[in-house]
């Protein structure tokens, strides 16, 4: 063999090598699932314990058998009559807290409060990252109405829920979506996130590196949607909420559907309420944006409220959050921290009281 063809071959057997130890550094540190599931609910599904680590926090959070991040449920049939009312609260990921340590999120200190209250419960947080509330929709039919709760909560952030309900402004397709025909939602039929292939039926690290891109690509969408704004600014527009911004509109109708059907489906027997989440920009009143600057942010909140009280008993914790001082949200992350968690589960006590008629 000559000099070039010995080198060829050297390189050859050098980037299999190389490309190897990548395919098992992905397989062992990041794993990529072959297919996803209909309704996607993140990468935290797998039952067992697993530690979620940022410059922010460094948490180690548990994943039940029914695949949400918390603790053990048991049972599904329908609770003997002397057990704890069932509360089941539905959301993003916010309701999931899988940036807080065990006990700490929402629910589970929803769960202790209403204790400390004289209200023995059973709060299953059901919560789904970048749910909208078509996920949600889904979420109440496959796993929470089968529990016959006594209660449902959907937690609704305004920032991000709206835009989640519609695929132009949402950017991805890995969520059901609906549209409005005649007045009555239709399934939206959204392409796959990625066509398979052998080589991604087989290789961990083209799964990575083409769910990698593919999430950058949605990334740069999204801000090019928001023209140079983060998308989710928008919702607070002035324009768009006073009603000018035509896909923003869509959006809101749809929602508004979406609510309507969530509390259709409960029905008398299962109290469904709304809870409206605001997000640090809204309880800060600004936003570190310059072309925002000057923007009402609780404008769409209101709107928020009025939407969901249409269809259900509504709390908007933006003013609850507004008085509990600062700490609430981790500055770059965004999320609740322990205490944003805890002022927002005292400040739903009362309301939760209220559905359970205690």
């Amino acid at each position: 063999m000559s000099r070039a063809g010995r080198r060829f071959v050297a390189l050859l057997a050098g980037l299999v090598v190389a490309l190897s130890g990548v395919e098992v550094g992905v397989r062992v540190f990041a794993p990529q699932p072959v297919a996803q599931a209909p309704l996607l609910r993140g990468m935290l599904t797998e039952p067992g314990d697993h530690r979620v680590q940022t410059p922010e926090y460094d948490v180690t959070v548990h994943t039940n058998s029914d695949g949400f991040v918390d603790g053990e449920w048991g049972g599904g049939a329908e609770p003997p009559r002397n057990a704890p009312p069932e509360i089941v609260v539905i959301g993003d990921s916010f309701v999931q807290a899988a940036q807080v340590a065990p006990g700490l999120g929402y629910g589970a200190q929803l769960q202790a409060d209403l204790a400390a209250a004289g209200v023995e419960t059973r709060v299953r947080s059901m919560g789904v990252p970048g749910a909208g509330t078509a996920t949600a929709l889904g979420v109440l039919d496959r796993w929470a109405l089968p529990r016959h709760p006594a209660v449902v909560l959907l937690g609704f952030l305004v920032a991000n829920d709206v835009l989640n309900n519609h695929p132009l402004l949402e950017g991805k397709d890995d969520k059901p979506f609906y549209t409005l025909r005649n007045g009555q939602l239709v399934p939206v039929e959204a392409a796959d996130l990625v066509t398979d292939s052998p080589l991604w039926r087989w290789s961990a690290a083209w799964r990575w590196a083409t769910r990698t891109w593919t999430l950058r690509q949605v990334a740069e969408r999204r801000l090019a949607l928001g023209e140079g704004l983060p998308l989710d600014l928008r919702v607070h527009d002035p324009r768009c909420v006073a009603g000018v911004c035509p896909t923003w509109e869509e959006a809101w109708a749809v929602t508004d559907a979406l609510i309507a059907e969530m509390a259709r489906r409960c029905g008398p027997e299962t109290r469904f309420g709304v809870v409206l989440f605001p997000d640090r920009t809204q309880v800060e009143g600004r936003s570190d944006w310059p072309a925002a600057a000057g923007w009402d942010f609780s404008r769409a909140q209101a709107r928020a409220a009025q939407v969901a009280a249409a269809h259900a008993p509504t709390l908007d914790l933006l003013p609850t959050l507004k008085q509990a001082g600062g700490d609430l949200y981790f500055p770059k992350d965004g999320h609740w921290t322990a205490r944003g968690h805890a002022a927002a589960a005292a400040g739903s006590v009362e309301f939760v009281r209220g559905l359970l008629g205690r």
